[in-house]
Formats: C-alpha cells, structure tokens, sequence
C-alpha cells in the first residue's frame, strides 16, 4: 500500500509537467481548450430558454476565438458577414465537447451565465476558411528566399545550432502567411555558391543575383547576433538575440524593409557555454519570429501601394465546351490584375481555378462578365459566400463533334 506522501509527490510531478507544457508552447493547449462565459437575458421567468441561449452564445464565441487563431482581427473584419454564415452561426460543428465551470443568474435574476471549457476543432475551422478562400489572402504566393549571411563581426555563426533554430522560425512565419520558401536542397546549392565565391562582405546585389537564378520575388537577407549580461546587481542573467532581415524586391534590387528585433532569456544562475546557446535558441525564436511579422508587415505595404496585392479567389465555370473554356483561361492569364492563376480541375463541362487579384469579390465578377461579353461568351453567376465566384452558361453546352484522337481515347 503506497503511502499519502508518495501520491503528493505524484501530483506534484505531474503539476509540474503541465507547467512545463504550458511555458514551453502556451498556444498547444490554450488552442483546443478555452475558457469562456456566455449570458443571456431571462424574459418572462423563462430561464431554460435564457440558459440554452447562453450556451450557444458561449460556444460562438469560443469558435470566434478559435477563427482568431487562424486570421487576424483585419482580416476578420472584412469577412465577417461570410464568417458568421458559414462557421459562427453554426458554432456546434466545430466544437468536439465542452464542460460546464458554472452556471446561475446575475444581476438580479434577470441574466442567466454560463461558463464553458469547451474544446474547439481547430482542424474545421480552419478546412473551412481554406474552403471560403479567407485563409488564402496573400500576396500572389511570392517565391521568397531566405539567406543567412552575416555582415557584423559579432553574428553568430550559419552551422550554430540557435542560428538555425531561428532560421526555421522565420521560415516558418513567412510560410504561414502565404510566401513560396525553397527546400533545403536548392539552399545547400546556393550556401556552396556562396562559399566558393567567397561573398562575405561582398555588396548585397550578389544575393540578389542569386535569388533571380531561382526565380525568387523576394530576398531576404538575416543575420543574427548574441549577447549576454552578468548580474551586475540584479536577480538574473540575460541572453540577448538580436535577428535583423533586409527585404529585398528581387527584380528590381529596390530594399523594402529592414527590420531589427530583441528577444531575452533570463536564467537565475550564471549560464555555461552549453546553456547559453540553449538560452540564446530561446531568445532566437522569439526575435526571430517577431522580425520576420515586422518584415511581413512591411512587405505587405510595399506590394498594397504597387496594387501587386491579391485576394485568393476559386473560380468555376460550368457547362462551356472546350473551345470556350480555352477561351476563358487565355483571356484570365493574359489580362492585367490576375496573379498566380492555377488550373485545379478542367473536364468537359467544368473548369475550376484559383487566382488572385487585387480587386474586390463585385468589381471582378462584373469586369469578368463584362469583358467575356466583349468575346460573345455569355455568363450567369450562382450567389456563393466568400471568395468564391461559380459562372454557368446560361446556354445549353453545345454539342461539338470531338476530333479524331479524341474519340478513339474515348472508345
């Protein structure tokens, strides 16, 4: 039989897990399980009524906040009305469960209050706005390559463990949003070039040019420098990380930002040379992550006031013959103010594609059906929420006798 301080010990230990847990990755919980309050008001001593009216409001909420995880509060603010029709108002199917904290009246008993934990779907939630083109508001998916190259004596070294931690942050922060990064083979490829051409404090245009022989948008440019503190008088000790990213517009060399941000890790005793490194990768990530936001920013109002900025928008054309369905994808990838078109599916009868533009949802479905007028191709537009836009021929699809190869494919 296993004494009283034994089972203490046990829940002490896994207390300090779940801290542990919570410190290293306070999003990994806090996502899936949140805690929320939901109220409604009780009319007539109605107070079953009051009561559901206050879980639904509860569990909209924490959808909303699930939503936020995905999509910041601007992009959330255009797509509202889209939001609250195909995910809010149907917040049940994107929850797994939830537990009640608390329940009661408030104010005098004329509120009924719940308090939920309520377990969010994130995987739904964000299917769905992939699905509604909200997630996809990018900027034409722009091939964007990422050099660590130092230019400060005191940087860090490329092959240092807390330089790479903070590059695969970055990384990841520029994929998140949209940007095209190459794979680890074509850098190997490039960092040999960089080595064998010796460019160490060579002008950045040869980074540049590197980046333009694999069709990059983008070059960034980072480097990263650490730094520790003793005491001196206080209760810590810090290590300091300090990212900076140049952003430069591959084609024209212009610079379009230069971001520089501090992240810290503090330590009750003095840190060896192994935890300072350790020490270094923490404050690495969050510099790291906070220049690359900062850069994103940037970059986003540098392509806003060039008009290259675009919306993600999945477009389908039903019941065109094949003829006019060539004729549809020519004049889409030859007008201006159309980026990254993306042929998804294209049998007969039906055409699907993805593109950008600048332009909002109305404007380019009345220039889509205007211009295609112009080439006597007719089309009718099924309302869709979101960025969405499904034209059909108002017109039976005319029958063509198909080409020879073709029919005996078909046979």
């Amino acid at each position: 039989m296993k004494s009283c301080p034994s089972k203490g010990l046990k829940k002490i230990i896994s207390y300090c897990l779940v801290l542990l847990i919570l410190q290293l990755n306070p999003l990994l919980l806090l996502a899936k399980s949140l805690e929320v309050t939901g109220s409604a008001t009780i009319y007539s001593g109605n107070t079953g009524s009051a009561k559901n009216q206050a879980l639904k409001n509860a569990l909209r909420q924490a959808v909303e906040q699930g939503v936020g995880v995905f999509i910041d509060s601007n992009t959330l603010s255009q797509n509202y009305e889209v939001v609250k029709d195909e995910i809010l108002s149907t917040s049940e199917g994107f929850v797994s469960g939830y537990d009640m904290v608390r329940e009661g009246t408030t104010n005098g008993g004329t509120v009924y209050e719940v308090v939920l934990k309520v377990e969010v779907e994130e995987g739904r939630i964000k299917d769905k706005l992939s699905a509604l083109r909200i997630l996809h508001q990018k900027m034409g998916n722009k091939r964007l390559m990422l050099i660590y190259q130092s230019s400060d004596p005191h940087a860090v070294p490329r092959d240092n463990g807390a330089v790479q931690t903070t590059l695969g942050v970055v990384r990841d922060e520029f994929s998140r949003k949209g940007f095209r990064m190459f794979n680890e083979s074509v850098m190997k490829e490039v960092y040999r070039a960089i080595e064998q051409e010796a460019i160490v404090d060579r002008p950045v245009d040869s980074l540049i040019a590197m980046a333009l022989d694999q069709r990059a948008e983008i070059m960034v440019r980072m480097e990263m420098i650490g730094g520790k503190r003793d005491k001196k008088g206080g209760a810590f000790y810090a290590v300091k990380s300090t990212v900076r990213l140049g952003v430069y517009e591959a084609s024209s060399g212009r610079q379009i930002a230069d971001t520089v941000a501090e992240g810290k890790e503090l330590s009750a005793s003095k840190p060896g040379p192994y935890d300072w490194y350790k020490m270094l990768s923490k404050a690495g990530k969050r510099s790291g992550a906070e220049a690359a936001r900062q850069a994103i920013v940037r970059i986003a109002d540098f392509y806003q006031q060039s008009g290259e900025v675009g919306n993600a928008f999945l477009m389908v054309f039903r019941n065109y013959n094949f003829e006019d369905e060539d004729r549809i994808l020519d004049y889409l990838e030859n007008s201006p103010g159309f980026q990254q078109l993306t042929e998804l599916k294209n049998t007969r009868g039906y055409l699907e594609i993805e593109l950008f533009s600048s332009q909002q949802k109305s404007r380019l479905r009345r220039k889509i059906i205007r211009d295609l007028k112009d080439q006597e191709i007719e089309l009718a537009v099924q309302s869709i929420s979101g960025n969405r836009l499904v034209f059909i021929n108002p017109n039976e699809m005319e029958e063509k006798p198909l080409p020879a190869a073709e029919k005996l494919e078909s046979q």
